[in-house]
């Protein structure tokens, strides 16, 4: 289950445009350098479900959480960002839908790089 943001989003008008990996609402234009973790070199956002409700989320993760031999189509967010749902939905595991952006940076480089042919729907059928 992902934190609360009320001190955050009771404060903000409108919805939040994307959430980082640790389900902080986050309002602006998605970039990699926004992420969560300033020493990642790996940052995606994917496109998720909640199970219980079906409301849709942008994420945010970071290569603290990816090897360098993890499939960006094979990620799983886990818990979606905490939101109204009368399923129970804060409490619920997430569907994965889709692979967005990904992104790249070498060790030491300040410059992003975007790899589309690493973007796409989410596979599936996951093997452990």
């Amino acid at each position: 289950m992902k934190p609360e943001y009320t001190d955050i989003t009771s404060r903000i008008f409108g919805e939040p445009k994307w959430y980082d990996q640790n389900g902080t609402p986050r309002y602006g234009k998605f970039k990699p350098e926004l992420s969560s973790d300033i020493y990642a070199d790996t940052v995606v956002l994917l496109l998720i479900a909640c199970q219980a409700c079906d409301t849709q989320f942008k994420v945010e993760m970071h290569n603290s959480w990816l090897k360098e031999s993890v499939v960006p189509r094979n990620l799983h967010y886990g818990d979606p960002p905490m939101h109204c749902c009368s399923g129970g939905g804060a409490t619920m595991n997430c569907e994965d839908l889709e692979v967005l952006e990904v992104w790249h940076k070498s060790r030491g480089s300040r410059e992003w790089q975007r790899i589309p042919e690493q973007e796409g729907p989410i596979n599936i059928s996951q093997e452990d």
